[in-house]
């Protein structure tokens, strides 16, 4: 029977029917020396602990330590609420460490075992900052001690920035080919939108060569990377379909993984915005390369302070979805089913090769 690696050991996939592939889950950020240059008023925001007063300002973007902080309650809290709307062991979270600062294995596994909900985790070989710029080959030899079956494992490769080192490209790609796991790459900060596509061209490149295929290369801010842009080139509203289409080209899997947002003013790309971008892809057949989730980094987009909480996508969304036309199909395989197969370990290509019998190769040899 398939099985994915959650932090808790093997897991038949029989019976899990949501996953969400791109959460955090815990985050412990930085605190900031004395002021560090803001008004009075704006530092004694950022100490502020959050509060529905506060969501106004929180929603543009202004800074808070304790919004960006979640913590093992935080987490807790989330994960039953979104139990008890999956059903009992019927949801999964993909927990994604942050750049330099990769969860807690243990806490990651006595959540899972509190709460009823599977977490699996990624690899990043690093659990510091100033680990961040390993070479390839450290790196290589970290990540495979993050994938053996330890107390904890993880059970994928990633996040890496998908501007990333190509020496630290390859290496992940090579471990994550070489576990029979996914890599996952995002869109981060330091990447203009419009430079997405070519970037993503190259690191795909990369993994191939490296021996993973396109399609168990997962792409996180996927939302970010088709937003329409204005002739000037600032933000615009919606989605750019052409460079939507592009991605699908690529062979990538596609993450949404900001769902359940409150829209503000600035808000590019909506929840319905990705519904149709959803519903286009599968028009394209390339519906069994999207992903869903609700990436959740602020602490007031949970429900316990107002959001709309991790139970946003088998609550709203994917109902949301079936209403502009979604079969069951497609529901199920965005809500779960794309996820659950590519985290299935396939059996890595050297084992494979070992067990079949000699002179069972090319028929013509």
């Amino acid at each position: 029977m398939p099985t994915i690696t959650s932090v808790t050991g093997a897991v038949p996939v029989s019976g899990i029917d949501l996953v969400l592939a791109a959460e955090t889950l815990l985050r412990t950020p930085a605190e900031r020396r004395g002021n560090a240059g803001l008004a009075a008023s704006s530092a004694d925001f950022a100490r502020a602990p959050v509060a529905q007063p506060l969501l106004g300002r929180l929603l543009m973007g202004e800074a808070n330590l304790d919004d960006r902080t979640l913590d093992a309650a935080d987490a807790a809290g989330a994960l039953r609420a979104l139990a008890a709307e999956a059903g009992p062991g019927r949801a999964a979270v993909i927990a994604l460490p942050e750049p330099g600062g990769a969860a807690d294995p243990a806490v990651l596994a006595r959540l899972s075992r509190d709460t009823g909900a599977m977490i699996v985790r990624g690899a990043i070989g690093s659990h510091a900052p100033a680990d961040a710029v390993a070479e390839g080959t450290v790196l290589a030899d970290r990540l495979r001690a993050e994938l053996e079956p330890d107390a904890a494992p993880a059970g994928l490769v990633g996040p890496f920035p998908l501007r990333d080192r190509d020496d630290r490209l390859r290496a992940a790609a090579g471990v994550a080919a070489e576990a029979g796991a996914p890599l996952v790459l995002a869109v981060d900060a330091g990447t203009p939108e419009p430079a997405a596509l070519p970037v993503l061209r190259r690191a795909l490149g990369i993994a191939e060569s490296a021996g993973l295929p396109r399609d168990r290369v997962i792409l996180t801010g996927t939302a970010a990377a088709i937003a329409a842009r204005r002739s000037c080139g600032g933000p615009g509203v919606g989605v750019d379909d052409g460079r939507l289409d592009a991605l699908l080209d690529s062979g990538a899997t596609l993450c949404f993984d900001d769902l359940g947002r409150i829209p503000t003013v600035r808000t590019v790309v909506s929840d319905h915005d990705v519904a149709v971008a959803v519903l286009r892809a599968a028009a394209a057949g390339a519906g069994e390369r999207i992903l869903l989730s609700s990436g959740i980094r602020a602490k007031h987009r949970l429900t316990a302070f107002g959001g709309n909480g991790l139970e946003f996508v088998p609550q709203q969304f994917l109902p949301y979805l079936a209403v502009l036309g979604a079969d069951t199909a497609l529901l199920r395989a965005v809500g779960g089913g794309n996820a659950l197969r590519i985290l299935a370990r396939e059996e890595p290509a050297a084992a494979r090769a070992a067990a079949v019998p000699s002179g069972t190769g090319d028929p013509r040899c």
